[in-house]
Formats: structure tokens, C-alpha cells, sequence
């Protein structure tokens, strides 16, 4: 699985920016996708932006306060180079769209194609792209909608729903009625193979009632079978307890995952991958992971054992 974070596609337009014309008279972003680095790249040179449909109407953003540059471009008759970005190319059928309704607005200026990422079949079909990415792959961006979740894994509290408050979470009346009447956080447009939460399996019911209200789609529900709250926490294995059963799905190839504690936890022992929504951070897994893990764990152990020796010596 090849995901990518907002971070990442902000680290990789910092990185390949010097790739763009400084002659953009235009930057354009494609709906929805393609505005967002669409405009991380206006911003970062100065540009004018707009998005395709507005560009169809002949419309530009606003600048705002931004300072203009001795270039800017009031109206896009004065365009001499226009940048159409979106962020990934994979069959061409989008972007062969994008480029048919260009090509009967008649414009008198050079159109240049940019999609972040691409693969190797796909790279044809844009004028520049910046990272050739491999399926499976997800953005961070657009992952509650891929057709991919019907082979993912979901926690439910932080992720769909908020963590309830420690007056929530009293095992008893509060705790109901935070269960039938949590906000959703975050709705997925697509059906999950497979919800895996620590709640208990004697509140099935109530967590059923509340997914079906919010409209979220699944196939399984995955409860821990402990008693009591007390009983779960005694054992203190959350992220074991999701990790052994997110194993267990041969059909799930990512966990989405609300705590950074648990997530790293979970992608070592399944030794698949994990996105953690906390600190958008993605953990992918395997053994080459597992590795990197042992090696940042030895050297932690080394540098508290050397201050341990430093601070003796001071004594």
C-alpha cells in the first residue's frame, strides 16, 4: 500500500517546485483533488489561481493581500501560460476530459499539464508530474471515498466518533447515551470491509443503532469481549487486541487507527500497514518496519544509558 499524507504532498511540491515555469501567468487546480496543491504551488510563487470550472467562466480567485507580481494577470484573455494541476493521473480518462473542454475554449496561450503523482503507464498523459506512485495506493485526502476501503480496517471512537470523556466513559447510563448520540466526526463514502473497536461486545447494539443513524456502511464489527470497562483496562491490550484481528482480515490491506500510541503498536505485530489520523503519521508495516523500529528502539536504550552514565560520574 503506497499512502500519502498532506504532509508528504506539501514536502513533495516544496521539493520539485523549481520544476515550474516562473513565467505562469495562470495556476489552475482541478475539482476537488487538484485544487488543494493547485494551490500550495499559487502561494508558494506568487501566481494567480483559480479552479477549472471558475477558469471556464473566465474567472480568476481574488488575490486577496497578497502582494502581485509584475506579471499578474487581471483577466485570463492576458494569459500567455497556464498551469492545469491535478494531483494524480492514473487512467488519462480525467485529464483527456480536462484537455477536450480546454481545447474548445479556443485560447490563445500554452497549456501546460502537471499531475503530482502518476505512474509509469499514466505519465504520458501530463506535460510533468513529480513522484511515479504504484498501486494500491490512497491520499490522505480522498481516502473516505476510495473504492479501496472495501479492504480496510477501521477503529470507531477518534476516528468516526470523538473519544468519550472520562464522565462518558462510566460504563453505565453516561456512557449509553454517549454511544446513541456521539457526533460523527468523519463519514466514508464507501463501504468498510471491517470495524475493529475496543468497545464491548455488550454494546453491540447500541454502536449499530448509532452506524446505521450516520449512515456508515461495513461488513463486520469487531467488539472486545471483556465484561466490564474495569476487566478491559486490567488487560491493557488495546492495540494487541486490534493488531491480532486486523491480522486476521486477509482482505484488509490498511488500519485507520486514532491513537499515535496504538498505531505503531498495530502495524508491528499485524505487520501491515497503518494511517494514524492523530499525528497523520503512516506506518507501513512489514518487516522493513519492524527493523526500524527494533534499530530506534536499541538506540534509545543506548543514549538513557549513557546519560544514566554521565549523570553518575557527575555525582
Amino acid at each position: 500500500m503506497n499512502f500519502r499524507t498532506f504532509s508528504d504532498l506539501n514536502k513533495l511540491i516544496n521539493k520539485e517546485i523549481w520544476k515550474i515555469p516562473n513565467d505562469i501567468s495562470l495556476v489552475v487546480g482541478v475539482p476537488r483533488s487538484g485544487i488543494l496543491p493547485a494551490t500550495i504551488i499559487a502561494t508558494l510563487k506568487n501566481f494567480p489561481l483559480t479552479d477549472f470550472e471558475s477558469f471556464k467562466q473566465g474567472k480568476i480567485f481574488s488575490p486577496g493581500r497578497t502582494k502581485k507580481n509584475l506579471n499578474w494577470i487581471d483577466n485570463i484573455s492576458q494569459a500567455k501560460k497556464i498551469l492545469i494541476v491535478e494531483d494524480s493521473c492514473n487512467s488519462g480518462k480525467s485529464i483527456s476530459q480536462i484537455k477536450e473542454d480546454v481545447n474548445t475554449l479556443n485560447l490563445k496561450c500554452e497549456t501546460i499539464y502537471l499531475a503530482i503523482y502518476c505512474t509509469e503507464r499514466s505519465k504520458s498523459f501530463v506535460d510533468m508530474y513529480f513522484e511515479i506512485l504504484k498501486y494500491p495506493r490512497m491520499f490522505e485526502w480522498n481516502y473516505l471515498h476510495h473504492p479501496l476501503l472495501g479492504k480496510a480496517c477501521f477503529d470507531i471512537d477518534g476516528v468516526l466518533c470523538n473519544d468519550p470523556t472520562p464522565e462518558e466513559n462510566d460504563d453505565g447510563d453516561n456512557y449509553k447515551t454517549f454511544l446513541l448520540n456521539t457526533i460523527c466526526r468523519i463519514v466514508p463514502t464507501k463501504p468498510i470491509d471491517c470495524l475493529i473497536t475496543s468497545r464491548l461486545e455488550k454494546y453491540r447494539e447500541l454502536t449499530s443503532l448509532w452506524l446505521k443513524k450516520n449512515k456508515i456502511i461495513y461488513n463486520k464489527l469487531i467488539m472486545m469481549q471483556y465484561k466490564t470497562k474495569e476487566e478491559r483496562l486490567s488487560h491493557g491490550n488495546h492495540a494487541e487486541f486490534k493488531a491480532k484481528e486486523y491480522k486476521k482480515q486477509s482482505n484488509s490491506i490498511i488500519f485507520i487507527e486514532s491513537d499515535s500510541r496504538q498505531a505503531p503498536i498495530i502495524a508491528n505485530i499485524s505487520g501491515k500497514p497503518v494511517f494514524c489520523i492523530e499525528n497523520q503519521t503512516f506506518y507501513p508495516g512489514g518487516a522493513k518496519f519492524e527493523m526500524k523500529e527494533r534499530i530506534r528502539e536499541k538506540t534509545n536504550i543506548r543514549i538513557i544509558r549513557k546519560i544514566k552514565s554521565y549523570i553518575k560520574k557527575l555525582k
